[in-house]
């Protein structure tokens, strides 16, 4: 499984998109590892709480999905993911529950941490866009970073460099989304779940195709295609398959972190 979401992680960043073959191979390769396993040794345990897995974890991706935050790729790869994380101790490494909650905590590190990584990298595109508040703001966050851990105890100072990272993070994973994640891209190189930014009009002034949170179409692709538009703006995002293999990694190798944080707190 790891391979595959290797595999599946590399094309979303070369591609933007993961090919359905990848999710496919994924999806009977779980089924067969779960089959597998309940075969030899002789219980369907592992199988009772597959459909709550499947609720919970696919269930969400399409929510994001639908909502415009992730493509269809993202719930084809989380599907088949959940087949194979069905226990539902909350400390198994095995644990739907925990999968989920590595998923919101780690995932969404990688997205912030992976959105400041593309702003760090085109910093002087985005530099024209900050706002004279901008450079202090920034300044003042990050040092109050660093000198929290000198001269605040622990474990305030961690809660104060947690807060002004959070400030940081926020304004400038504002601006990179707002003027950095979009690329033009030629008719003919479209594929199907593409975020349209705005949508060319044709001599009527009506909209060719319209925005969509899912994405292009492939009915929509071959409107703008036997137009006379030959390119399109398109909102990229970071690609998520990533961010998912290493939540998968964190609760296969340590379970539920968090949690045992937090159980570790009450001890």
């Amino acid at each position: 499984m790891i391979g595959v979401l290797i595999l599946a992680s590399i094309t979303d960043i070369k591609k933007r998109e993961v090919p359905d073959s990848i999710s496919y191979v994924l999806i009977a390769g779980s089924s067969l590892l779960v089959l597998a396993y309940s075969i030899s040794n002789n219980t369907i345990s592992n199988l009772v709480y597959m459909p709550l897995s499947i609720l919970l974890v696919t269930g969400f991706s399409y929510f994001m999905y639908k909502a415009g935050q992730w493509g269809g790729g993202d719930v084809k790869i989380l599907f088949g993911i959940s087949i194979v994380f069905t226990s539902i101790n909350l400390f198994s490494n095995r644990s739907f529950i925990a999968l989920f909650i590595n998923i919101l905590l780690f995932g969404g590190i990688y997205g912030i941490l992976g959105t400041i990584a593309v702003g760090v990298i085109k910093i002087k595109k985005l530099k024209n866009h900050f706002k004279v508040y901008d450079i202090p703001f920034f300044i003042v966050t990050l040092l109050t970073m660093v000198l929290s851990f000198f001269f605040i105890p622990v474990p305030l100072n961690f809660f104060i460099a947690i807060a002004a990272f959070m400030l940081f993070s926020m304004r400038f994973v504002f601006l990179v989304a707002s003027y950095l994640m979009y690329i033009v891209q030629n008719v003919n190189k479209l594929t199907e779940g593409d975020w349209l930014a705005e949508s060319p009009k044709d001599s009527k002034g009506k909209k060719i195709v319209p925005e969509r949170d899912t994405g292009l179409t492939a009915a929509d692709i071959e409107k703008l295609k036997n137009s006379k538009v030959k390119e399109v703006l398109i909102k990229i995002g970071l690609p998520f398959i990533p961010g998912i293999l290493f939540a998968v990694v964190i609760t296969m190798l340590f379970g539920n972190p968090l949690l045992q944080i937090i159980s570790s707190l009450y001890i």
